[in-house]
């Protein structure tokens, strides 16, 4: 055998090597955005099967499996340059400042011991550092949006395995499934299924017809996890899709979201019509129903916190102190608080508050931005999607803890899909120098004065032509 023989052996093993490990990442993200429970004793769940790490969340684990197959896969590569991200600033800053945060908090207790935050908001940072330099390319951007959209799929029919099949004495009459990322997951589910009726392509026809074979498990599961925060806010995308829709397909969803309607009512009438009412019913009398009595009591004790420590917060760790009494007919926590919006503020003061915000700025920035630039019918599912998985969460940050539990690593998997969309649609990373108005405006991307200011002076070319 020549050398030349040796070295088409060589390269064409090395990228067998490099694809399995690609297959690798994509499998085991795909577990990451789905697998863990707070119900025990479902078939489906890798920890029913191999037990659980204490101290450590099953999606952790995935978390820390990924970044080890990535570094396999860089060496083999021999690229191990570190990717920049658009959402790096808010990220940082919201690490730095709940650092300082715990450091006070362990000065105040005076020990030392890893606290909540450890999995929540300090997680965020270093899961998205994980998952931006596992995923890189457009492949990978194609990858992330279908692994998205099929981690519905598992998560739903774990609902229906866990209802049917689990002790009575699990906790499923609080619902089927009960993490704040898996009713996140199943209101993603529902919009996608919105989405796909509008879909024109047919790039993306069997993931349709995967969702809508999954239908029976998703309404099932959607209905008896009992997450009305998630109910409110699929109610919500869908009457917003009105206003994001393109005009000539807003007639139709007038059709689909009627549908989507009366797909709730009839899975509501199957199931427990009598309990869901009665969860529902907390949303306008709170004071019926002992979970939204307690949520909606925590709200006056954490905005005086807040009003007490308004720079620094109340740090990391540390309790938040009760002014007003606190019932004892639901659980609740004093570490935490069902308000996404107020948590920021409450933990890490003025500049949480900056940091959380800072960075939903961004991501609308980037789903708006990569929404108007579409080009195919491909680019109008992902496009409309973005826009629709921001609805969510920010729908639901006003009842839920969308910045605790597995959802930090799922919003780092979100935020990579957005900017590895960025980088197909415009050819950019960042849009720190675009105008989103003018953008969105012209259909084109348009440069602020002061970035065209800029690169006249660098005499830099590639953006004067575009001006404001």
């Amino acid at each position: 055998m020549t050398t030349l023989d040796k070295g088409l052996e060589w390269g064409a093993q090395q990228s067998r090597e490099i694809f399995t490990f690609r297959n690798l990442k994509y499998l085991v993200c795909w577990l990451m955005l789905w697998q863990d429970s707070m119900i025990g004793g479902s078939i489906l769940e890798l920890s029913t099967i191999f037990g659980e790490i204490p101290g450590t969340r099953t999606v952790e684990v995935f978390a820390m499996l990924l970044a080890l197959i990535a570094i396999c896969e860089r060496t083999l590569s021999g690229d191990f340059k570190l990717r920049r991200s658009y959402f790096s600033a808010p990220l940082i800053l919201i690490l730095v400042i709940f650092f300082f945060s715990w450091c006070r908090g362990q000065i105040m207790l005076q020990r030392f011991n890893p606290v909540l935050e450890a999995h929540d908001a300090f997680a965020w940072p270093f899961a998205f550092f994980i998952v931006i330099n596992a995923f890189r390319d457009d492949e990978d951007r194609r990858a992330l949006w279908r692994i998205i959209m099929l981690a519905v799929i598992p998560k739903a029919v774990e609902g229906v395995y866990i209802y049917f099949f689990t002790p009575p004495n699990s906790g499923k009459d609080w619902g089927v499934v009960q993490l704040w990322r898996d009713a996140y997951l199943l209101g993603i589910g529902s919009v996608s299924l919105m989405l796909f009726a509008h879909y024109r392509g047919t790039t993306l026809r069997w993931i349709k017809w995967a969702l809508y074979l999954s239908t029976p498990f998703l309404g099932f599961t959607f209905i008896m996890s009992m997450r009305r925060t998630f109910l409110v806010s699929a109610l919500a995308a869908a009457a917003l899709m009105f206003f994001t829709l393109p005009k000539e397909r807003r007639r139709r969803h007038l059709a689909v979201a009627s549908g989507f309607l009366g797909f709730m009512i009839f899975f509501t009438l199957i199931t427990d019509p009598m309990a869901l009412i009665g969860r529902l019913s907390g949303i306008v009398a709170p004071q019926n129903e002992g979970s939204a009595y307690i949520r909606l009591m925590e709200w006056p004790n954490v905005l005086l916190n807040i009003w007490h420590h308004p720079l620094l917060g109340v740090p990391v760790g540390v309790p938040w102190k009760t002014y007003y009494r606190m019932p004892v007919s639901a659980v609740y926590t004093t570490l935490g608080t069902h308000n996404t919006y107020l948590y920021w503020p409450l933990r890490a003061g003025i500049l949480g508050a900056v940091a959380f915000f800072w960075l939903l700025g961004k991501l609308w920035k980037t789903a708006l931005i990569n929404n108007r630039l579409r080009r195919t019918e491909d680019d109008f599912i992902f496009g409309q999607l973005a826009i629709h998985l921001l609805i969510l969460y920010q729908v639901s940050c006003f009842f839920g803890l969308m910045y605790a539990e597995d959802l930090p690593v799922f919003m780092a998997v979100v935020m990579t899909t957005f900017q590895l969309q960025s980088k197909y649609i415009s050819g950019r990373y960042s849009y720190s120098e675009v105008s989103l108005r003018e953008t969105l405006r012209a259909g084109k991307l348009v440069f602020t004065p002061r970035a065209i200011r800029r690169a006249s002076r660098q005499k830099v070319t590639s953006i004067l032509p575009v001006t404001v």
